[in-house]
């Protein structure tokens, strides 16, 4: 495969549709799993340890998500969070010293078990498992992340119930932090214009998402920015923070944002 690669790198036009087909096979047979057995999918790719997100760039990313939060909203506690898509906990722990509580969920159980026992030192911390495809999102909440999971509900109307129980959730001031990548650089370079194959995948890029994130829920976007835009070879991140406005005499008050994106609700007691 090595030596193919590199005799295709010597035929750009080939290496461009050679790469394209990869990425449409390997995301046809993802969008497969997550659309038909999503829970199964999750836990084999738990259980062969697929995602290790202990790793030095890992750390870095969730560290640059926790500073982009950090410059919106300060330092002080940050209330009640809901983390969808914890995986094995990893980034739940950081959010444990930070936040009063949080609720912390996955669609696989074999996760569940593992970043139950990875957070069993922080008491204001909760695991369950959640589907949110299906599943109702209990509970207000005054952030709420979903890092990375958007993109494993395929298909628009499905996506856009998803998101309104999020918005639903999240207390009047309070932030959604959303995360996920693009398709890899090469492929968006040069084949980006072309979009025939998200439809087929039903799939969604990120700025397409935080176009659902605003028109379809009452959600406004406060930040918004490209995490290693040139990363050769690898995929874009984006980062982005919704904020709910807050509502007077029940109308949304527009100045809201603005005001409460330093600082946001006070931890109720």
């Amino acid at each position: 495969m090595k030596r193919l690669k590199r005799i295709l790198r010597h035929f750009p036009a080939l290496y461009e549709l050679a790469s394209l087909i990869i990425f449409l096979v390997e995301e046809a047979w993802f969008a497969a799993w997550v659309w038909m057995a999503p829970k199964r999918f999750m836990d084999q790719s738990h259980r062969s340890r697929s995602w290790n997100f202990e790793t030095p760039d890992c750390q870095e990313f969730h560290y640059r998500v926790l500073s982009v939060l950090t410059d919106r909203i300060g330092l002080d506690r940050w209330g009640d969070a809901l983390e969808v898509g914890c995986s094995e906990g990893v980034f739940t722990s950081y959010l444990a010293s930070r936040c009063r509580s949080v609720l912390a969920c996955d669609i696989s159980p074999v996760a569940r078990q593992r970043a139950a026992e990875r957070c069993l030192q922080y008491p204001n911390v909760c695991v369950g498992l959640l589907d949110l495809a299906r599943d109702e999102v209990k509970g207000q909440y005054d952030l709420i992340f979903v890092m990375d999971i958007l993109s494993c509900i395929r298909g628009r109307n499905r996506l856009a119930s998803a998101v309104k129980k999020l918005e639903t959730a999240l207390r009047d001031g309070g932030v959604l932090i959303y995360t996920d990548n693009s398709m890899p650089l090469d492929i968006l370079r040069s084949w980006g214009s072309h979009r025939w194959w998200s439809s087929f995948l039903a799939m969604m890029e990120p700025d397409d998402c935080v176009h659902l994130l605003k028109t379809r829920c009452r959600l406004q976007l406060v930040w918004r920015e490209q995490y290693l835009p040139d990363l050769k070879g690898g995929r874009d991140n984006m980062i982005a923070l919704l904020q709910k406005p807050t509502a007077i005499r029940g109308k949304t008050d527009p100045g809201s944002v603005d005001r409460l994106v330093v600082g946001m609700v006070p931890p109720r007691s």
